[in-house]
């Protein structure tokens, strides 16, 4: 797995970046203070390829990207797109739609995006509401679907763009591709060796004083309920039922909708947002080779190659790049979306039209896999749709009835939390249940220290009203309460 981390400060310090929270915690001291510092384990990703050319293969023309040539234009007049938005280009006319919201954010203005655009696919957007920008010299109309066609084909995966305008925003930023000085670039890592590097260091921190009993592995959850009006109740298959004080999901939101929640003490919204948010389909081909082909016939090393062809996106490796033994696999389909779904339905099929000298000379195994069957995750990713982080996503920033019961994961992640953020502004925060939460389990780093970008304004710490990660969360709670917009 990769990740796009903000760039350092001349202190050692991410700087504000929409990964810098892993950024922070790739850094915590508790999880480098062993022989072999986490921080230590980051490698470089080469999202795009350090050397030689990776390959654009669309519409039956392929082109081997260079720096002393340009791509042809892949036939788009055949595709009905006319001459003027072919000279633009995809990547600047993506740029245009995109940019002004990914601005937006970045400049605190998130209520623009939030009360006009939410309800809107891309698609959606770019046919009715967008208008190009004088700069690039385009008719001042709208967009016609053979434009979006193109501009989805080599912009993204098919059918990406009938998801909200909001997800194609936070890509955006979390890729850099908004161009801000405040993001500013990112830089591409991966962990030597995995990135359940990451999770065994967690891990090993949590159960060094002996606790190893504080991780249950391979237990199935069937049931969560409330168990009064200050617990909860877990069932477990196959053993007895467990009390707690709190319970905080990280399941997949699909997954958790198979566990039996009659008892969680969840309201409508609650439950409508469990069924109707969306998750996107992905599936990953690995084959593994003898030698490392691409780089010794084209001299590839990391990076991407692109194509309209089933597989869509070929991934070139990035470890061992420098050692004498380079990674040789390759992730020879890396789909999402609509074409995650239908070749995904090949996963276990035999493999065919490959020679049989290629393959005694080359092939030595392959692996698939498809996130939308795994049982456990039900789909790789939160992809979601017009509308959806309007009003459903705000249902699950907030606990059940009982207040114990409590969302978290990717899919309630802080790379979402921007276009709530009319809930973290939202006066009333109950600072006496702060208190005494402080009071029952003391103060610690994680839920005390201030937001990041309240350091980077230059705010003094000991304002009382630090916005800490505590006080945001209860902040959204408490306003989704003292509001009317959650109830139970």
């Amino acid at each position: 797995m990769r990740f796009p981390l903000p760039q350092k400060d001349s202190d050692g310090n991410y700087k504000t970046g929409i990964m810098k929270r892993l950024g922070e915690l790739i850094n915590y001291p508790k999880l480098n203070d062993g022989q072999v510092p986490l921080k230590s384990t980051l490698i470089d990703y080469y999202y795009k390829a350090r050397a030689g050319g990776s390959f654009l293969y669309f519409n039956n023309e392929r082109y081997q990207v260079s720096d002393t040539s340009h791509p042809p234009d892949f036939r788009a007049r055949e595709m009905g797109v006319e001459s003027e938005y072919v000279a633009v280009g995809v990547e600047k006319i993506v740029d245009d739609v995109v940019e002004p919201f990914s601005r937006m954010l970045i400049n605190d203005l998130e209520k623009q995006v939030h009360k006009g655009m939410t309800a809107y696919s891309l698609r959606a957007y770019m046919s009715f509401k967008y208008i190009p920008s004088v700069s690039l010299e385009l008719p001042p109309m709208h967009l016609a679907t053979s434009v979006i066609n193109w501009c989805e084909t080599f912009d993204n995966s098919t059918g990406s763009y009938d998801r909200g305008l909001t997800e194609a925003v936070l890509e955006s930023l979390a890729f850099a591709k908004a161009g801000s000085e405040i993001i500013g670039d990112v830089e591409w890592k991966c962990f030597k060796g995995g990135s359940h590097v990451l999770i065994d260091y967690m891990t090993n921190y949590i159960t060094a004083n002996g606790n190893n009993d504080l991780i249950k592995f391979n237990k199935s959850v069937t049931s969560i309920s409330q168990g009064g009006e200050d617990t909860m109740e877990v069932s477990v298959r196959g053993g007895p039922s467990r009390t707690y004080s709190h319970v905080i999901s990280t399941i997949p939101l699909p997954c958790l909708r198979t566990i039996d929640l009659s008892g969680a003490g969840l309201n409508v919204m609650q439950k409508n947002a469990l069924r109707k948010l969306q998750y996107g389909p992905s599936i990953k081909v690995g084959v593994r080779f003898q030698s490392a082909w691409w780089t010794d016939r084209f001299g590839i090393v990391g990076g991407q190659s692109f194509t309209d062809l089933p597989i869509r996106t070929i991934v070139y490796p990035s470890y061992g790049v420098d050692s004498a033994s380079p990674s040789t696999v390759l992730i020879a389909s890396y789909c999402w979306t609509n074409d995650a779904e239908r070749l995904g339905a090949l996963i276990g099929t035999e493999v065919h039209n490959i020679t049989y000298s290629f393959l005694s000379d080359q092939y030595l195994d392959i692996y698939a896999w498809d996130w939308n069957y795994d049982p456990l995750t039900m789909g790789a990713f939160a992809y979601f749709g017009p509308g959806d982080f309007q009003d459903l996503y705000t249902a699950l920033s907030v606990p059940n009835a009982n207040k114990r019961f409590h969302f978290a994961g990717e899919a309630i992640s802080t790379r979402h939390a921007w276009v709530v953020y009319e809930y973290l502004l939202a006066s009333g925060q109950p600072q006496t249940t702060i208190e005494k939460f402080f009071n029952l389990w003391g103060k610690n780093i994680e839920w005390v220290g201030p937001s990041s970008w309240y350091v980077d304004e230059g705010r003094s710490t000991e304002d009382p009203n630090t916005n800490t990660m505590l006080r945001v969360h209860m902040a959204c709670t408490y306003a989704g309460e003292t509001s009317g917009e959650v109830k139970f």
